[in-house]
């Protein structure tokens, strides 16, 4: 009995380490990635600004790329746990609200928020894509994730019956699912310098407008 709960423990210190080491290097990398760019950070450098030994990241981490990525799950997740976005009690709540107006207010403050969290990275991992399959493959995966969440947003207020029923359903959900597309906000970030923030309230008055909900200024 002892025995077992000596390895219970040591497991436990085992997973303990693994995370801190794991929340060191995605903190050091984030920093890295954010100052110089992808091309400009190595890992001897992430390495060193996280203190751990070279051995102990390579173990961890093979890649710059596989570095990167875990840095963009975390930002997503909004922590080191790996939860999906439409799996989050934010997301439920978006999904079933009772009016399209508080559906779409809560479904911007979720986008939002998200991308304030990830728009940075997102922007070195675009330039990342190009040369890093891994990358390349977790952005489409990403945009058809996002696809899926905002057509679904859409169908499921028409099915439940908030939405008039003579409107283009396909064209309305495609339209909806693009604008919410982080390559939007990062082009209207980089052409107009608008903020996270600000982005949230595009997509509650655009999406207002294409459901035929008008918005209310915040405030």
């Amino acid at each position: 009995m002892l025995h077992l709960m000596a390895e219970t423990v040591k497991k436990d210190l085992r997973a303990a380490r693994r995370a801190e080491t794991e929340a060191r290097v995605v903190a050091a990398a984030t920093e890295l990635f954010l100052e110089q760019g992808y091309a400009a950070t190595t890992l001897a450098e992430v390495t060193r600004r996280a203190g751990l030994a070279e051995r102990t990241v390579y173990v961890r981490f093979a890649t710059k790329a596989a570095v990167l990525v875990r840095c963009l799950e975390v930002a997503i997740a909004g922590g080191p746990e790996r939860v999906a976005v439409a799996e989050s009690d934010s997301f439920a709540a978006a999904m079933s609200a009772p009016s399209v107006e508080k559906r779409v207010r809560a479904m911007a403050e979720l986008s939002g928020e998200l991308m304030e969290r990830t728009g940075p990275l997102l922007a070195v991992a675009r330039q990342a894509e190009a040369t890093e399959a891994v990358i390349a493959e977790m952005a489409r995966a990403g945009r058809d994730d996002t696809r899926r969440a905002l057509t679904g947003f859409v169908r499921a207020m028409a099915a439940d019956g908030l939405l008039p029923p003579d409107r283009d359903l396909d064209w309305l959900a495609e339209t909806v699912a693009v604008t919410g597309q982080a390559e939007t906000y990062l082009l209207l970030a980089g052409t107009t310098g608008w903020t996270a923030a600000a982005y949230r309230d595009w997509l509650t008055t655009t999406w207002s407008h294409l459901l035929g909900q008008p918005s209310t200024p915040r405030g």
